[in-house]
């Protein structure tokens, strides 16, 4: 048995023993996104979760749990609202189907289908982080460039697999102001005084994320191994450090 024979039968044992399946995917150069396989046959649509890694893995399975519970007892996907105390509130709004076309490959894969009508996974606006698209409207590139390497090639001197500790303040838009690269792929991004950040506002993240979500993080490709760079959060010119 090889391992898509392997994967549609982990599938299959999930849509039977839960009613659906939660395919998350973590590429080298987009955000983490999630979304189910098996609502389709009893509810003609899936759901899809895409950034928001403020949300731990375990997180993502119970969010999706609270919403299909919803529509379990028979709560229209448009007027869907679920809370979760410690995790926020989540509404869900209708996919463009550019965006699924892109992302939900399992979905086609395994119903033999080209079309799928689903649904995103909206949070609350305290817990939403920039690397959430607006999946109602056409995939665009330019609109939405912390996803733009869904299509395009990776540009940049640094590996595409590289990633980033960062603190969740730099997700919600605060200014990064202190960069270090430790690795030939793994570096330090913050918001904030580094030493500062509680290790449970730090995240690990893909560096195309935080390239797209700030085109002035580019510097990045020309640190040494070892070197950083740091900034005020008012101003655009970074200052090395040691000098």
């Amino acid at each position: 048995m090889n391992e898509k024979q392997k994967f549609l039968e982990l599938i299959q044992s999930n849509i039977h023993e839960h009613g659906y399946h939660v395919t998350i995917v973590n590429s080298k150069t987009d955000p983490r996104y999630a979304y189910t396989i098996g609502l389709f046959e009893d509810y003609g649509f899936e759901l899809i979760l895409s950034g928001g890694i403020i949300f731990l893995k375990e997180d993502l399975y119970r969010i999706f749990e609270s919403v299909v519970s919803l529509i379990r007892n028979g709560t229209k996907a448009q007027n869907l609202i679920t809370k979760l105390d410690d995790l926020g509130s989540f509404s869900l709004q209708e996919v463009d189907g550019s965006w699924s076309d892109l992302m939900m490959l399992g979905v086609f894969d395994f119903y033999k289908i080209d079309k799928v009508v689903s649904y995103q996974i909206i949070p609350d606006k305290k817990h939403h982080t920039l690397d959430i698209p607006d999946m109602n409207k056409k995939w665009d590139s330019k609109q939405e460039p912390v996803w733009k390497w869904l299509v395009e090639k990776w540009e940049y001197s640094l590996p595409d697999h590289s990633k980033v500790i960062t603190n969740i303040d730099a997700l919600k838009g605060e200014v990064i102001t202190e960069v270090m690269r430790w690795e030939e792929d793994e570096l330090e991004m913050f918001a904030g005084a580094g030493p500062d950040v509680e290790k449970e506002e730090m995240r690990v993240v893909s560096l195309g994320t935080l390239l797209g979500i700030d085109n002035s993080l580019e510097i990045v490709n020309e640190l040494s191994v070892g070197k950083g760079i740091w900034r005020d959060s008012t101003e655009k010119k970074w200052n090395p450090w040691g000098k």
